[in-house]
């Protein structure tokens, strides 16, 4: 299983000093955190895209990926998520082709929708239209970044004749994934076109997405395209710390921040859960020594079995030194230890009732060959050995 991280570009003040950074330094910290991924050997590193809110201060995240770019090599640079059902596909096509581009065809592109009302409400366009909008946004961007000139007409934006998007991706086949909750719409849209799977997993109980990856993969071998599926991914708010007790002292007060600072969903309570409930067993969250954050993903990993998991690091107002050493942590005692986990022929068989989904698990998938990722100082080296309710990391889908 592949590690990843993601950010948001949270921006709170720290809840135990009161000291807020400024945009431009929040934004620099995010940038030298991808660099610093890189370093440490994890795969991908994601960016995501949220508007209007208090608390998140990236509403456009291939200008940060293209930044991200320049100080990088290797990692794969993944959006989390792209609000296709909010945004003009074209635009999206020729934006993210320079991503890929500048960064030699590294871009992964996490497709999703606004699960916030704001940008429903700014933008002029009806929620009840998500699914329809996500659906045709997702196959127009298709056709655009594979095809050479697209003629076109759909509901949501005016039609295209003869168009050719310029510039074109780096890579041959177009990197897109589909982003989900616990509704069956994503699913079947990723199905039908043959795309990966990210589930927003953040902040609902673990069960709840049972029965979304085992229908993926169920409706993957219906749909005749092999035994083997498309890749799945996964995602958590996550903290770290030599002991148990000292992470969950240091990160008790970011976490509460960040969910607090959230806006509520219509018809819900407001406030964050009860912190010991959130990173419990049963819970979403992952937070402990790196003994438990290994054994969790390994548990999680079980009950899904997915090959791709990103963690939430830098939220809530957490100094970047800590996020850097809960980083360092992770690399060096919690990748090399879940870099196997997807290689087994049993993993990901369960459901919320028990039975056998059908379908393959997919393959695990380590650091890539000639990775130069540095393992850091003191630790072992890799080996193999062993509430948000959708979309990637928190709000879309």
């Amino acid at each position: 299983m592949e590690l990843g991280l993601i950010s948001f570009g949270s921006l709170l003040p720290d809840p135990r000093t009161g000291v807020a950074l400024t945009q431009r330094q929040r934004l620099r910290d995010v940038v030298r955190a991808a660099a610093d991924a890189e370093e440490f050997g994890f795969a991908w590193y994601t960016v995501g895209e949220h508007h209007f809110g208090e608390r998140d201060v990236i509403p456009s995240p291939a200008v940060v990926l293209a930044a991200i770019a320049e100080h990088t090599s290797t990692i794969r640079l993944a959006t989390g998520t792209t609000l296709l059902a909010n945004r003009d596909p074209v635009l999206v096509a020729e934006d993210y082709a320079l991503v890929d581009l500048l960064s030699d065809g590294r871009l992964e592109l996490v497709a999703g929708a606004s699960f916030f009302p704001d940008p429903w409400t700014a933008f002029g366009q009806d929620p009840q239209t998500r699914s329809d909008r996500k659906r045709e946004g997702v196959e127009l961007l298709l056709r655009l970044w594979s095809e050479e000139r697209v003629t076109w007409q759909g509901r949501f934006r005016p039609p295209l004749h003869d168009v050719r998007v310029q510039p074109r991706i780096a890579q041959a086949t177009p990197p897109l994934w589909i982003s989900a909750g616990v509704g069956s719409g994503s699913v079947r849209l990723a199905v039908d076109h043959g795309l990966p799977l990210v589930a927003g997993t953040t902040a609902r109980p673990p069960v709840d997405f049972v029965d979304v990856f085992a229908a993926y993969r169920r409706e993957w071998a219906a749909a005749g395209r092999g035994e083997q599926p498309g890749r799945q991914g996964a995602a958590s708010h996550v903290f770290v710390a030599p002991t148990s007790q000292a992470a969950r002292s240091t990160w008790s007060q970011y976490i509460t921040s960040y969910l607090s600072a959230r806006v509520p969903s219509p018809g819900k309570p407001g406030g964050p859960p009860d912190f010991d409930t959130y990173i419990g067993a049963d819970g979403p969250a992952i937070c402990g020594s790196p003994a438990e954050v290994v054994d969790k993903l390994g548990r999680l990993h079980e009950l899904w079995g997915h090959d791709l998991h990103l963690l939430a690091i830098d939220i809530g107002g957490i100094p970047a030194a800590e996020v850097q050493a809960a980083t360092e942590l992770i690399a060096a005692e919690v990748l090399p230890q879940v870099a196997g986990l997807g290689r087994g022929p049993d993993i990901g068989t369960q459901t919320a009732g028990g039975a056998e989904p059908g379908g393959a698990e997919p393959g695990g998938v380590g650091p890539g060959p000639g990775s130069t990722a540095r393992v850091p100082e003191g630790s072992a080296p890799a080996s193999g050995s062993a509430q948000e309710p959708t979309a990637t990391a928190t709000a879309h889908a």
